[in-house]
């Protein structure tokens, strides 16, 4: 039976965990057992590396049900394992890839957030964690896969849960590439659509990424000014998570002005349950706290977010991913 003490020992050494996940990500070890066991000299000659220190980062992830050691240093995958292959459709390991470079590194100021409630990536990085993304390239494209990764399914999800039969025309706020607008508009061929985005990701979303119809309509603009007015439903997937209360209260006033008078806004995001059970979605949030500044939050708090934004929380739906969606009316 673990102590109490050794359980916190436990749980401070979560860091040599989730470094090792990188660094097999990083090497595609993975990958490189897919097709059955091997034995660490020969992966290590593989990947140009330290044959010992490989042996000794795999063993430490075979503790946590990562690979098998079948025999002595040969490794194979177990169905954890399997799920960090690159071309597994919801592979997380683009997601474990980006976590732990700059965000684990700002993560280790963890304690000056706490104390000002403001993220740290700019003191360690020197520009906030989306301005220094635009500066590197690599990084940014890693964190898109990230994204991607995370919200594997998450598009189809929503379109499917929520009924909008009954509406004639939605905009996509922060819609990005477009991919949950065009699985709106496939399921409901009546709507007329507009993704509205920054310059750049409108840019991004006119080239076909998302594989919009061609009758969808673009909008470019700040969603902190105003959004495309006369809508009768307006949808935000992953975007109030971005921003504390009171930008978050600004975008949804400003969707609240714009709509039809019996028009919705919905938000699609992850709600933090109540109660003490492990959730990714908690993990994430003290990531937010360091990184971007962003909130993850509970139906009570997104309930408030409306209040003060004009606007009604009416129902919550339920959708098959980690993702729900809050149904908001002008109050």
């Amino acid at each position: 039976m673990v102590s109490p003490a050794q359980h916190l020992i436990r749980l401070g050494f979560g860091f040599a965990v989730s470094q090792a996940l990188r660094v097999v990500a990083d090497l595609e070890i993975a990958d490189r057992l897919s097709s059955g066991e091997r034995s660490v000299d020969e992966l290590a000659a593989e990947v140009n590396c330290q044959a010992g220190a490989l042996y000794r980062v795999m063993r430490l992830l075979a503790a946590e049900g990562v690979f098998r050691e079948t025999q002595a240093r040969r490794f194979g995958l177990t169905e954890v394992g399997a799920a960090l292959c690159s071309d597994g459709r919801a592979s997380p390991r683009d997601l474990i890839r980006m976590a732990n470079r700059e965000p684990y590194l700002a993560f280790a100021q963890l304690g000056d957030s706490v104390h000002t409630g403001l993220p740290v990536f700019e003191k360690v990085f020197g520009k906030p964690r989306f301005d220094w993304l635009a500066d590197h390239p690599d990084e940014a494209a890693l964190f898109q896969r990230a994204m991607i990764a995370l919200g594997q399914g998450a598009n189809e999800a929503v379109a499917a849960a929520y009924d909008f039969g009954r509406f004639t025309r939605i905009v996509d706020v922060g819609g990005g590439h477009g991919q949950l607008l065009s699985e709106i508009l496939l399921r409901h061929p009546h709507l007329s659509g507009v993704l509205f985005d920054l310059p750049g990701g409108v840019e991004t979303a006119r080239a076909g990424v998302g594989n919009l119809p061609s009758y969808a309509e673009f909008a470019a603009g700040s969603f902190f000014d105003a959004v495309p007015a006369g809508a009768d439903v307006y949808i935000l997937k992953k975007v109030i998570h971005d921003w504390d209360d009171e930008r978050a209260v600004r975008i949804l006033r400003n969707c609240r002005d714009a709509m039809e008078p019996e028009g919705r806004v919905l938000v699609a995001e992850t709600i933090i349950p109540p109660g003490n059970e492990p959730h990714t979605i908690k993990l994430i949030d003290a990531n937010m706290l360091v990184v971007t500044g962003g909130v993850e939050r509970s139906e009570v708090e997104f309930a408030a977010l409306f209040d003060a934004a004009g606007l009604r929380l009416e129902r919550v739906i339920s959708t098959d991913r980690l993702i729900s969606v809050l149904e908001a009316s002008r109050l």
